[in-house]
């Protein structure tokens, strides 16, 4: 668009002279007036952006008229023309604000020239200060405490977030160190990040303040702020968010976090004891019995319940009471089985290789049972007699999630084929209903030098129930 100048003077022909030249020009269109009344009408009616005065007027000089004009348009451009260049002239003009003062007869493209560089640095004048309210609303407003602070490390700007949260006046905090308003046990390490601040480096941190109600905890970044020339730090600038009600909830949860940790070591306490008490139970009964086959079916199933009580007995000895890992459980279990089978006339040994698993209770219990049951069996039938013998159990990892368990000996193998889906021995039972009913796995064997049992399998994933 181009821009608008208002050409005031009595004398027609230096009217008629801008009109013409502008018409050649697109960047300006002009209007002229008489008078200072018809003027201030013209300037009431239409914004110009600048105005061509003369300084002698019929009804009003120049320079008071430039003031009035100036009272409808702040921003407008005003350019005093006279005929006599005294002192007296060239004063009034000067102060009532004008962008250029001319001499007639003068050259109209001098003028121009001038009223387009007044109108560049008023538009570039206009941009700062918007620039400057715009970003003084957002820090005015800003929900983040901010402060600015000179290299001594005093306060020399705040806002009225920042008051808020230091609870204190703006009298109270200028010009005090900004070390000062916080909690003497966070000193150094504000006093620290103050200092990599004037040495250009951007610190983030989290400390406690002291207020009149509470001491509070702050979130902050200190960032260097650098001069012109952007190499030396000026100033510092510390933006802070009241974090008090995140540390707090912090404090709670870790404290319930706490409180159920103790609550499920001791439940796995409980649980191992009361196992260990039915364990004490059953030898009490199988010490009366005299059948040697129903002693036997009391043992597995002391065995049985050993294994789980492992599980809780581990898990009540570790920070972690949700998972364990599988091969040092089963360690457990074949040793303690191991020891309750072993005589001095037969040697078995036994060999666990592999990886580590670690898994979930809920897998880790059906696993160890199965095991359990394969060990138990391979122990009492594949060395008859007094032979020995070795059995291996391998863990491997077939791909993520899915796993395989391998159980070997290397003893007289088993004599026929049998169905695992019917067994007629509880052992061979529970394992199939363990690995495909529980597990969801496969399982199945091989005879080759010995007994080889197989069964894979994935962590049981529970989902969540909704109430």
């Amino acid at each position: 668009m181009p821009n608008k100048i208002l050409i005031i003077d009595d004398d027609k022909e230096i009217c008629d002279t801008f009109s013409d030249i502008l018409q050649e020009r697109r960047d300006f269109v002009s209007s002229s007036a008489g008078s200072a009344t018809e003027a201030l009408e013209l300037m009431r009616q239409t914004s110009y952006d600048a105005v061509v005065i003369d300084i002698i007027l019929p009804d009003m000089d120049g320079s008071s008229l430039l003031r009035e004009l100036r009272v409808i348009n702040p921003c407008v451009v005003g350019i005093i023309v006279t005929g006599q260049a005294d002192f007296d002239n060239v004063y009034e003009a000067i102060k009532s604000g004008a962008d250029g003062f001319y001499t007639k007869p003068f050259s109209v493209e001098d003028v121009l020239k001038r009223i387009s560089e007044s109108l560049h640095q008023k538009c570039l004048q206009k941009q700062l200060i918007e620039s400057e309210d715009r970003y003084r609303n957002l820090v005015q407003k800003s929900s983040e405490g901010i402060c600015n602070l000179d290299m001594d490390g005093k306060i020399v700007f705040i806002n009225p977030a920042f008051l808020k949260m230091f609870e204190k006046d703006e009298e109270e905090l200028s010009g005090v160190k900004y070390v000062d308003v916080v909690n003497p046990k966070d000193l150094a390490q504000v006093e620290d990040a103050v200092e990599c601040a004037k040495r250009g480096i951007n610190v983030s941190l989290q400390y406690e303040i002291s207020t009149y109600s509470t001491n509070k905890w702050v979130e902050s970044t200190i960032t260097p702020i650098r001069s012109d020339t952007g190499i030396a730090v000026s100033s510092i600038l510390i933006i802070s968010r009241d974090v008090t009600w995140r540390i707090n909830l912090e404090a709670q949860l870790q404290a319930t976090i706490s409180e159920k940790e103790t609550l499920l070591h001791e439940i796995h306490h409980r649980v191992k004891n009361n196992m260990q008490v039915i364990i004490s139970l059953l030898k009490l009964q199988a010490s009366y019995l005299k059948d040697s086959c129903n002693k036997e079916m009391f043992k597995d199933c002391e065995n049985r319940i050993k294994a789980m009580a492992m599980v809780h007995e581990r898990l009540h000895r570790t920070s972690d009471m949700t998972s364990i890992n599988l091969k040092y459980y089963v360690k457990q279990i074949a040793n303690e089985m191991m020891a309750s089978y072993q005589t001095e006339n037969r040697r078995i040994t036994l060999k666990i290789t592999g990886e580590d698993f670690i898994l979930g209770i809920d897998t880790a219990v059906p696993c160890g049972l199965v095991i359990n049951e394969l060990l138990s069996n391979a122990i009492k039938h594949a060395f008859p007699g007094d032979e020995d013998g070795t059995i291996k159990i391998n863990f491997r990892l077939i791909r993520a999630g899915e796993y395989e368990v391998t159980v070997k000996d290397n003893g007289i193998g088993i004599s026929g084929k049998i169905d695992l889906g019917a067994a007629t021995t509880l052992g061979l039972t529970l394992v199939h209903m363990l690995v495909e009913t529980q597990l969801k796995g496969k399982f199945y064997y091989e005879i080759d030098n010995g007994t080889e049992f197989h069964f894979t399998f994935k962590e049981i994933r529970h989902k969540r129930l909704d109430h």
